[in-house]
């Protein structure tokens, strides 16, 4: 018997006993957060995960927000978090994090109650076809048995939960689907001290993600005497990355673009600046910014400008770094997959190539020489003078304390934020992995909860309106901070050339919006402001860092129109 049932109100659990082993399976693994939707199907889990007394269960009541809420959760604890819903169109709620869980590596459990197999496609109510929704974008999806009164029915349910939560939490990490048919009665209880409730946890060993010191000086000496060039697309903080990074930098011929994103902490690095881009793409001496070896890592790049540089570029040697299930050939030059994590691979190729640099002594490259100077004669000095989007996040970001978290949404935010060089903060996340404008505020909401720290989200008009339900969320605290940019919709669409011209932009791209920020922080209790202009916006930001008590929206109001002329101007975009 499991004596932490014993918690559970009256001494009572849930009759169903796969239910119990779901919730006994989750505290196995290590996983301490479970966001629930309500539902009358999903009861019996509800009840399991709520008796256990080792979860820390929370309920959002639109799925949609609700996976992303655990979404966020999970991205900034690093650490895998489960979503319960009902059945029916309550799990393909869950569909637009599920996917942004999955191109960004991020284990979500995700258990739905179902209906009896029996029922499905009857004209009965809420019988989909759930087991296999999410197939396209899980790692696996498993249909467990709602009954299991036998021994082998149990060795089942046992083998199978074991098989979803090591799939998600180990190797290539990634959301996994648990599907549970139930059948009523749904919340029949026994007492607790009547069950014996034992999982019974299977292990895996693996060989370390490590690269083993002998591999890394071959690679070393294979490298040495070549231009490369490093590329980091988005990733989680890592200490071990940043140091490696630091001492490749220093390097004389290597060269590293990181965005904002990847969250490293090192000087020498490069931004991918659209100026400096369209200088290394162009001119007699444009090869000798072109690596030998191109080596990338993290995920999806924000900057189109230097995808479309290294996808042109004769680059002969392409290796990519980190676990995948594919091969991830974006730039379509690759020529190796290093199937280890950046922290267990860069490290060890650092020391490595430091030590045979310092072996021969003095310099035998000018590449990292020559990005460094065109960097220098190349990239803008300073932000415009004129009220924009651009000036007042530049404004933002220099001013609020570098101990919070950024949180970004997609469209514009994330490219403003990029212009600025955004890498002052304890950690920046964007939900890059499908680029979606779902979500954002509810996934910023999920982050600032395990954080002790403030979490500033600075999203597009449009996309906030997209996720206003997270407003109204119990989880809402004094930690999380919103800034709306409120230009009149859809930024992006004005920005970007192939939709700039087009004459049904403002009516059909840009969106119509009916967006009353002030009155929605008034009826959720968050402290409201409002800037306008350089002035007002010094005085909403010294507000924002000194409320203590409430959360904060921060509303900036600047013209669509200029902003986009301004920011193509600032990185020198002609066409």
């Amino acid at each position: 018997m499991d004596a932490d049932f014993n918690l559970a109100p009256n001494g009572m659990v849930t009759e169903k006993w796969p239910c119990r082993m779901i919730a006994r399976a989750l505290v196995a693994f290590g996983i301490k957060r479970v966001v629930t939707s309500p539902g009358s199907r999903n009861a019996p889990l509800i009840m399991a995960v709520e008796r256990t007394g080792e979860l820390e269960v929370s309920s959002v009541i639109d799925e949609r927000s609700a996976a992303f809420v655990a979404l966020g959760m999970a991205v900034a604890s690093g650490e895998p978090v489960a979503i319960i819903c009902t059945s029916g169109t309550a799990l393909l709620n869950y569909a637009p994090a599920v996917a942004e869980a999955y191109y960004r590596k991020v284990p979500l459990i995700v258990i739905s109650a179902d209906r009896p197999l029996a029922w499905i496609d009857q004209d009965d109510s809420q019988t989909i076809r759930q087991c296999g929704a999410l197939a396209n974008i899980v790692k696996g999806t498993w249909n467990v048995p709602g009954e299991a009164a036998g021994d082998e029915e149990r060795w089942f349910v046992n083998r199978q939960l074991n098989d979803a939560l090591l799939a998600a939490t180990t190797g290539r990490k990634g959301p996994v689907h648990i599907n549970v048919p139930l059948s009523a009665p749904l919340t029949r209880q026994l007492p607790a001290a009547s069950v014996d409730d034992t999982f019974r946890k299977i292990d895996i060993m693996r060989v370390p993600d490590i690269l083993p010191n002998e591999e890394a000086r071959k690679l070393a000496a294979e490298l040495s005497g070549r231009n490369i060039m490093i590329v980091a697309g988005f990733g989680a903080p890592d200490v071990k990355v940043s140091g490696a990074m630091g001492i490749l930098a220093s390097l004389p011929n290597v060269a590293i673009i990181a965005e904002p994103m990847a969250n490293i902490k090192a000087s020498g690095l490069h931004n991918p600046d659209y100026r400096v881009l369209c200088a290394a793409d162009a001119g007699v001496n444009a090869n000798r910014y072109i690596p030998d070896v191109l080596i990338t890592f993290g995920g999806a790049l924000v900057s189109g400008k230097l995808k479309q540089y290294l996808r042109k570029a004769a680059i002969k040697e392409h290796w990519h770094v980190g676990l995948n299930d594919s091969t991830i050939d974006c730039f379509c030059h690759l020529s190796r997959r290093v199937e280890i994590p950046a922290e267990g691979f860069f490290p060890k190729l650092a020391t490595s190539l430091r030590y045979i640099h310092l072996k021969k002594g003095g310099v035998v490259s000018t590449y990292a020489a020559d990005w460094n100077a065109l960097y220098e004669s190349t990239s803008p000095r300073s932000f415009p003078d004129d009220w924009c989007a651009l000036s007042a996040v530049e404004t933002l970001l220099r001013k609020v304390p570098a101990k919070w978290n950024l949180q970004l949404s997609n469209g514009m935010s994330v490219r403003y934020a990029g212009a600025c060089g955004a890498n002052g903060f304890h950690r920046i996340d964007c939900n890059r992995g499908v680029s979606g404008i779902d979500g954002s505020v509810s996934t910023a909401l999920g982050a600032s909860l395990p954080y002790p720290h403030p979490t500033m989200l600075v999203t597009g008009d449009m996309s906030m309106q997209y996720d206003l339900a997270a407003l109204s969320s119990t989880l809402v605290s004094p930690k999380l901070k919103i800034v709306v940019l409120n230009n009149g919709g859809g930024g992006i669409f004005r920005f970007i050339a192939p939709t700039a011209s087009l004459p049904e932009m403002p009516q059909l791209l840009n969106g119509t919006l009916k967006l009353p920020l002030k009155e929605l922080a008034e009826a959720y209790n968050f402290a409201y402001s409002r800037a306008d202009s350089h002035r007002e916006l010094h005085n909403a930001i010294k507000s924002m860092i000194a409320e203590t008590d409430r959360p904060v929206l921060l509303e900036i109001i600047t013209d669509g129109s200029v902003d986009a002329e301004l920011m193509r101007e600032y990185l020198g975009i002609t066409n």
